[in-house]
């Protein structure tokens, strides 16, 4: 069995939303999948891991295919190089008068998103390699959930059997109320939701959360795999720890916040000193201004360490 997998996120891609099925693809062969992957030639991505180039299975065919968007100019208007709104990836938590007027434009001239010209473009190169290759099914992932709308055109022109992955939820995503969406784009934005579910022969999530939301805006089935681990990255030898220690890995902004925590490990510090000098926390990704404010408000910064972005093999 041979299945096209149509992905915005492939290496040099780092971040959480590359591995998924950067790690499906490299163990579905065993359970006779035959993978071919297409991605992007020329994508702007946020975040570069370039370790994750040696992820990619030596058997598995890459299609890449041109892609036109805007970000790489939005980047001319932003002062900061760590501006996420511009990358594509989070909008800023005090973006500045022109970066609002970015996140309007991205949000009511881009429906859904800013990789929608890569949509027409890919359907015709799919439709063509479909003529001259055997596929037996397509998936596409998203967030950018401008792919599925690849699917769902591919899926009214030759009724493949299709599969819409959802990393991340669409409408009910946390930042989409940042984006400044007038009435017509939110209607618009729950149109194309209503039409992908309800096209695709299948639905993929990664939480509970997500299967009941979309389990009640469609008959297709929702099916939950979670996003998990490669057993081939870790070295589980057993060893003692010298601390005890609460990692958060990935982007922690300020909805995510859980100040209830910090108040509670900090009256655990005053109570023991055992307990203080056994304390680490450690923060791998993007973190708030406001946490880092309530981490200082709680005099835990003695213990914190902030890491930026960690190579995944790291």
């Amino acid at each position: 069995m041979r299945v096209l997998i149509v992905t915005y996120y492939w290496p040099p891609a780092g971040g959480p939303g590359v591995q998924r099925w950067l790690k499906f693809v490299k163990y579905l062969p065993e359970y006779g999948i035959e993978p071919v992957v297409l991605v992007p030639k020329n994508p702007s991505y946020p975040i570069i891991d370039e370790q994750l180039w040696k992820e990619i299975p030596q058997h598995i065919e890459v299609l890449k295919l041109p892609i036109s968007e805007p970000y790489r100019f939005a980047k001319l208007f932003s002062k900061s190089k760590s501006n996420k709104m511009s990358s594509g990836i989070l909008p800023k938590e005090n973006p500045s008068f022109i970066e609002k007027l970015m996140l309007y434009i991205r949000g009511n001239f881009f429906i859904p998103d800013a990789r929608i010209g890569w949509v027409n473009p890919t359907v015709k190169f799919i439709e063509k390699y479909l003529n001259q290759n055997k596929i037996d099914a397509l998936i596409t992932t998203g967030p950018p959930h401008s792919l599925h709308l690849i699917g769902l055109a591919l899926k009214k022109k030759i009724d493949i059997p299709w599969f819409a992955d959802f990393r991340d939820p669409w409408t009910t995503i946390h930042y989409h109320n940042s984006l400044r969406l007038n009435q017509k784009s939110q209607r618009k934005h729950l149109q194309l939701e209503s039409e992908v579910l309800k096209g695709a022969d299948a639905i993929i999530v990664t939480s509970p959360s997500t299967k009941k939301e979309f389990a009640s805006k469609t008959t297709k089935p929702v099916h939950l795999i979670t996003n998990g681990f490669d057993e081939a990255d870790f070295d589980f030898s057993e060893s003692e720890p010298d601390a005890f220690s609460i990692a958060h890995i990935g982007s922690l902004l300020s909805e995510r916040n859980p100040r209830v925590l910090w108040e509670v490990l900090s009256e655990l510090v005053q109570e023991s000193k055992t307990f203080a000098a056994q304390l680490r926390l450690n923060f791998a990704g993007v973190v708030s201004d406001v946490v880092k404010s309530d981490l200082e408000h709680y005099n835990l910064m003695p213990f914190t360490t902030f890491y930026g972005y960690v190579a995944h093999q790291e």
